[in-house]
């Protein structure tokens, strides 16, 4: 009878055993295995084969249940696989497999939490299964993949880099020994590409990030079959990163081809469908947003739509989809205005804060108050508030706070969640509609604390600075000068870092385009504390960043090409520290290279006293339309004195906004109205502009430089004028009276224009010497533009003026053929259209005979090096137009010029009339040329250009638009 029992017993367990291994990977509900299972480990408890299986039939169990239930199948799983690991000890057969299984069950019970002990506690499991196998066999690839994986769900719950540099590690070990085209291959590729992202993340590097672009790219070439629209997949997830961290948006192009192939490759009941339609939406709406496209955005929230469909109908988890769907009808209304769209963003919001919870919840709470606040403003709302917006407001106040309180002090979004309560808070103050708000101040203190928690939060550089202005601001707005001052020089001294090298010029222009207001500001707080050497240096250190980038760049390649090491060590430290690094031996490396003979200066801060020396040859008047305060900040080569404050009453931001719609206005009838009463008018407004510039701000700076009369027969003295933010937009040159009293600043001086002081370091370049050389660009005809027949004349007159031209007319004037020649030619005149794009500044084009498919834009030309530049005459339309908010950063044309290095660049404020356009050039290079018997005196050009213009104005006092436009920038 005993031999009995003991024979059943075992033909029990093998039963029970064989019933485990076939329910491992089906679907069928393995309670009654697991009841025997249980029942044999209650008889035998250490028997490890029956206790692994039931731990094994737990997990599975789990998969098939929901809510508490699947819980605690985990628990019972997890608890299972501990009492395993007692009965494996070093040595055992069993022990990888039991401590993988441990590993496998700590991850699924982790995988709905935050908490990095646990899952520090699934990586020891798998690094045992791992350490568990003979050397050299390799052991199963899953107990690596799984490794590699936690690791990095590790570091994104711990912030520990060490874990993601061994997950990468894992996951590359794993890929480079998996045969190729194997399953095995492609899901360490799929995991060594995100490995690698987390790694960029960890160390603020963008080099892993270029790795896994190169990995997922090989993928696609060596795949084949359904194994190739995963490679396709991986290489656009990689792609995307790449973009969000380098702004280059032709890697979204090929993100979305690839997606695009991925999609049309995927059955309809593919387990990856709705992944991969959500990476494919995803990436259109970034595309979108790079090009301000709304029909593109239209396709993405089309597409998020679909795919928020398909995750619901399959019973997985939308919210990442539906928080996408969120932000792209948000851009979607930024782009086209259309309140039903706002109003579908907003129930979208809605829908994901009710179906949310835990982490998702907080941040679908975030998309709603944003959108709440963004409807709420100004901008949105315009200046008559109601009720509604009252209540909006409000809600999105609440909501911030709730989702202030449930963000850990060291999450990467803690820096920006803070900053939009802090703009709720200052709203709230602000508004005059709201009975509770009294005075404010005590709203503004709660923002002031908010902003300040913001700038010292963790998080992107962009937010700290944007943190860090909005501090001042309200340091300013509760009488504290002196603190507002110390907020706006710390954000200040971080714009650096928002532009890294691995960023395109694109890129750079985003981060800077959001600092708008920062050096007005700034200058401002300094001026009142009575330091204006100081206000002088902050805007030099907060404008022309992109400017300041390029030259430095310039740099660093004749670095690189005199002391590759320096350069190595200096590119090495600078991107530890943009890691947040310490700062190690920056000073005594930076002291080595400015060691270098041409090098001195490098990366040195703009002081006062270098930047007074660019003043030699004439004052640089700096003017500074700030909230509270307007100035006229005079720079002078005086040791002593070298800034003279003159304070400009009615120049606030405020008295400066009715004088540009004006003259916004004016500009656009005078061109487009179809009246003669209508553009009569224009010219009345315009006039008025000029004549408020002269009382406003012009009139007192002459009189502070004792400019007080016509220069007749004299020298005329020279000013440059540095427009500080939206004061770039006025003709500050054609300011006065223009009725024959000589009460203007073109009857008292030659005025030239430049970004930043800095800028002027070009005009003290030695010149070229010898005679230059011309190349003429006339496009008379384009396709797609309207005809400029006063091109052609224009080239014609030139061509006898500068006999030894290269005249590029008609269809020779093609991209090709401009940009091969300009190199070998000190001065270009391009004569055809200029065109500018208001949301995309870098994207402003001349248009040459071929610019429907080889434009030359802004970014192109910024990025040339032509140091033997000297002259660039651009007679075309609105060449110094750009956005308000890249306005110190000279992002247009005519700034284009000037930094690919042509020390003198004419160019034009507005739309300018053909005919007198061409008058004017005519009448320029007379001058520089003694009328065509001398070769043409570059140095001249400010002079010259100026007795054109006021020749033409002479003629036509009463037409300012005519004259006013055209403006020398440069030495």
């Amino acid at each position: 009878m005993r031999w009995r029992e003991v024979v059943l017993g075992q033909w029990k367990r093998t039963r029970l055993l064989r019933a485990a291994a076939r329910h491992d990977d089906g679907d069928a509900d393995p309670s009654r295995v697991l009841e025997g299972l249980l029942e044999l480990a209650a008889v035998d408890p250490q028997d490890l084969q029956v206790l692994l299986a039931a731990a094994e039939m737990f997990t599975t169990r789990a998969q098939l249940r929901s809510g508490s239930d699947r819980e605690a199948d985990r628990a019972a799983a997890a608890e299972l696989f501990h009492r395993c690991v007692a009965l494996a000890p070093p040595g055992h057969g069993m022990r990888g497999e039991v401590f993988y299984g441990l590993g496998r069950a700590l991850f699924w019970v982790t995988a709905d939490t935050s908490s990095p002990e646990a899952a520090a506690e699934s990586v020891h499991a798998f690094r045992e299964a791992v350490a568990a196998t003979r050397h050299g066999s390799g052991g199963p690839w899953l107990y690596r993949f799984f490794l590699a994986l936690q690791l990095g769900a590790y570091f994104e719950r711990s912030g520990d880099s060490d874990a993601v540099v061994e997950a990468v590690q894992v996951a590359l070990k794993g890929y480079t020994a998996a045969p190729r085209r194997s399953e095995e291959r492609g899901r360490f590729r799929t995991l060594l590409v995100t490995s690698l992202r987390l790694l960029a993340d960890a160390t603020a590097h963008v080099e892993p990030l270029h790795e896994a672009v190169g990995i997922a790219r090989e993928a696609v070439t060596e795949a084949r079959g359904a194994e190739r629209a995963q490679a396709q997949f991986d290489l656009a997830r990689a792609l995307k990163a790449l973009h969000a961290a380098t702004r280059d948006t032709r890697l979204l192009d090929e993100a979305v081809e690839m997606c695009d192939q991925c999609m049309q490759a995927t059955s309809r009941r593919h387990p990856e469908l709705t992944a991969r339609g959500a990476l494919f939406a995803s990436v259109i709406r970034m595309l979108a947003e790079d090009r301000r496209d709304p029909d593109l955005m239209r396709r993405a929230v089309e597409l998020m739509r679909m795919t928020f469909e398909a995750q619901c109908m399959a019973d997985e988890d939308g919210g990442g989809t539906l928080i996408d769907l969120i932000q792209a009808l948000a851009s979607l209304h930024s782009m086209t205005g259309e309140q039903h769209v706002l109003r579908d963003a907003v129930d979208t919001a809605r829908l994901a804060v009710t179906d949310a919870s835990g982490n998702g919840r907080t941040e679908a709470q975030f998309n709603l108050a944003q959108l709440l606040l963004y409807g709420s403003s100004e901008d949105v709302r315009g200046e008559d508030a109601d009720g509604a917006d009252a209540k909006a407001l409000q809600e999105a106040l609440g909501l911030l706070r709730e989702v202030a309180a449930a963000t850990p002090r060291d999450h990467q979004e803690r820096g920006d969640r803070l900053w939009h309560l802090g703009i709720a808070l200052r709203d709230l103050a602000d508004r005059g509609d709201l009975a509770d708000r009294g005075d404010g101040t005590a709203q503004r203190r709660l923002a002031r604390d908010a902003f300040a928690e913001a700038a010292s939060s963790a998080g992107p550089v962009h937010i700290r600075v944007r943190s860090l202005h909005n501090l001042g601001a309200m340091e300013a707005a509760l009488g504290d000068t002196r603190a507002a001052l110390s907020a706006y020089e710390s954000a200040v001294t971080l714009l650096p870092r928002l532009t890294p090298d691995w960023l395109t010029y694109s890129g750079r222009l985003t981060e800077v385009r959001s600092i708008e207001g920062l050096p007005a500001a700034a200058a401002a707080a300094a001026v009142e504390l009575g330091r204006p050497e100081r206000a002088v240096e902050l805007l030099e250190l907060s404008r022309g960043l992109l400017q300041g980038r390029t030259l430095e760049d310039r740099d660093l390649r004749e670095l690189r090409h005199r002391a590759p090491q320096l350069h190595a060590e200096f590119t090495r430290l600078r991107a530890d520290l943009n890691a947040g690094a310490p700062d190690g031996n920056w000073e005594e490396l930076l002291g080595r290279i400015r060691g270098l003979a041409g090098l001195e200066g490098f990366l040195l801060p703009p002081s006062v006293h270098l930047l007074r020396q660019y003043a030699g040859q004439g004052p640089v008047v700096i003017v500074n339309a700030g909230e509270q305060r307007g100035d006229a900040l005079i720079l002078r080569a005086d040791g002593e004195r070298p800034v003279q404050v003159v304070p400009l009453a009615g120049l606030t931001r405020a008295d400066v906004n009715g004088p540009l719609g004006l003259l916004a206005g004016a500009l656009r009838a005078a061109t487009d109205a179809t009246s003669l009463r209508a553009r009569r008018q224009a010219q009345r407004d315009l006039d008025g502009v000029l004549r408020w510039l002269w009382d406003q701000v012009t009139a007192p700076v002459l009189d502070a430089l004792g400019v007080t009369g016509p220069y007749g027969t004299r020298i005329p003295p020279r000013i440059w004028w540095c427009p500080v933010g939206v004061m770039a937009y006025f003709p500050l040159h054609a300011a006065g009276y223009h009725d024959g009293g000589g009460v203007t600043v073109m009857d008292r001086a030659v005025s030239s224009y430049t970004t930043t002081v800095r800028a002027l370091a070009h005009r003290n370049r030695p010149a070229t010497g010898g005679t230059p050389g011309a190349l003429v660009v006339a496009v008379p005809h384009a396709e797609g533009a309207p005809s400029l027949p006063g091109a052609s004349a224009e080239a014609a007159a030139l061509a006898e003026l500068l006999p030894h031209a290269v005249v590029l007319s008609g269809a020779q004037a093609t991209y090709e053929n401009v940009v091969r020649a300009l190199p070998s030619h000190t001065i270009a005149h391009l004569s055809c259209h200029g065109v500018t794009y208001w949301e995309s500044p870098a994207a402003g084009t001349l248009v040459l005979h071929d610019h429907l498919t080889r434009p030359l834009t802004v970014e192109q030309i910024s990025a040339m090096e032509l140091p033997s530049a000297e002259l660039a005459y651009l007679s075309a339309c609105s060449t110094s137009f750009t956005h308000l908010n890249t306005a110190d950063e000279a992002v247009h044309i005519t700034g284009a010029f000037q930094l690919a290095g042509y020390r003198n660049v004419v160019g034009t404020l507005w739309p300018v009339n053909d005919a007198t356009s061409a008058d004017i050039a005519r009448t320029t290079y007379e001058k520089l040329t003694q009328g065509g018997g001398a070769a043409p005196r570059t140095d001249l050009s400010a002079h010259a250009l100026h007795l054109a213009v006021r020749s033409l104005r002479d003629r036509y006092p009463a037409s300012p638009s005519l004259w006013a436009g055209h403006i020398h920038v440069g030495r």
